[in-house]
């Protein structure tokens, strides 16, 4: 690319930034927009974002944090995220990606910093097919530092969730319904949270991701495109997710949980059953339950339940290049 620029980000791109996730990334979503990173306190993170420029085009971004550990100093997709990685125009080819990948390279080279990682995303949320990249982290030295296993689930055939689940959740599902359990979305988020917070404190001694705080400024930034489900019985809420729109065609599941003090979790299976139906008719294609593994433990109880309502495995990858001072420039041959 001729008179390529690599500008540090600042507020003053904030706006064009998440257009150009919106309007003219391959793949791009909200996770990577500066609307969603931007609920986090600015202390919490020493951002290393930058955008490309290319005759005063933006045609590239990579959302990015800065960690120094032991003196030694690394950029990471930015920790705000699910993932990251460097997000390029639709109709970027293999040279444009090589192009931009170098001058990220060179940028953090000049800038001694020891190490470059990224955190890319479930190729389920790409426009496009987008093996460039991943051939091209690969063919300039990066490692593949871990992958995870994520579930997805196609919603483009007529309930085709139906043919991958377990046959006796229908049996299930049509038993409750009868039974006056109603799966809906809700504006009362305090009672999402609180199943989430308890699940997660009961099952893993943990809290969740987010604050309640921090959950409700997000809904008031996305009020479209982040949603809170529950699924209630008399008045009582058996369990809840919270999903993200996170592009026109893929919706991703932050957060299952059910209530702790309700034993039977089949209600879980009507309220996803539902959400499918919801993002069918809405003409999305993907969703996404998010990973099940940390680094090699598959978290079995959770991959299983993903795969008992239909989902079925792609991977979320995470890619390192060690010594950047020993990096060698590409060289045509």
């Amino acid at each position: 690319m001729k008179n390529m620029e690599v500008k540090e980000y600042s507020e003053e791109f904030h706006r064009q930034w998440d257009d150009f996730i919106r309007t003219s990334s391959r793949n791009g979503g909200i996770f990577q927009e500066r609307d969603f990173l931007s609920y986090h306190a600015e202390e919490k993170f020493k951002d290393a974002s930058i955008l490309f420029f290319e005759e005063g085009e933006l045609i590239a971004v990579f959302p990015a944090a800065e960690i120094k550990e032991d003196q030694i100093t690394r950029i990471i997709s930015h920790p705000g995220s699910s993932y990251g990685g460097l997000i390029y125009k639709n109709d970027s080819t293999l040279r444009d990606i090589l192009d931009i990948l170098e001058q990220m390279i060179l940028y953090y080279i000049e800038r001694n910093i020891c190490s470059l990682e990224m955190r890319l995303s479930e190729p389920i949320f790409h426009k496009l097919p987008d093996g460039e990249l991943i051939y091209l982290l690969w063919h300039r030295g990066f490692a593949l530092k871990t992958q995870e296993i994520s579930s997805c689930l196609d919603l483009t055939e007529n309930k085709g969730w139906e043919k991958l689940s377990r046959k006796r959740n229908l049996t299930y599902i049509r038993k409750l319904e009868r039974e006056g359990v109603i799966a809906e979305e809700t504006e009362d988020i305090e009672d999402v949270y609180h199943i989430i917070e308890k699940n997660l404190t009961t099952r893993y001694n943990r809290i969740p991701t987010h604050s309640l705080a921090e959950l409700k400024k997000i809904k008031e930034l996305y009020p479209g495109r982040v949603h809170f489900w529950r699924v209630i019985k008399e008045g009582i809420s058996l369990g809840a997710i919270v999903l993200f729109d996170v592009s026109d065609t893929g919706v991703h599941d932050f957060y299952i949980a059910r209530n702790e003090d309700v034993q039977d979790i089949k209600a879980l299976q009507l309220l996803f059953h539902k959400v499918f139906e919801h993002y069918h008719e809405k003409n999305f294609r993907w969703f996404n339950f998010g990973i099940s593994s940390r680094n090699e433990q598959i978290k079995w109880g959770i991959l299983e339940f993903k795969e008992a309502v239909g989902g079925r495995a792609t991977v979320r990858q995470s890619w390192i290049l060690e010594n950047l001072a020993a990096y060698k420039k590409y060289e045509e041959l």
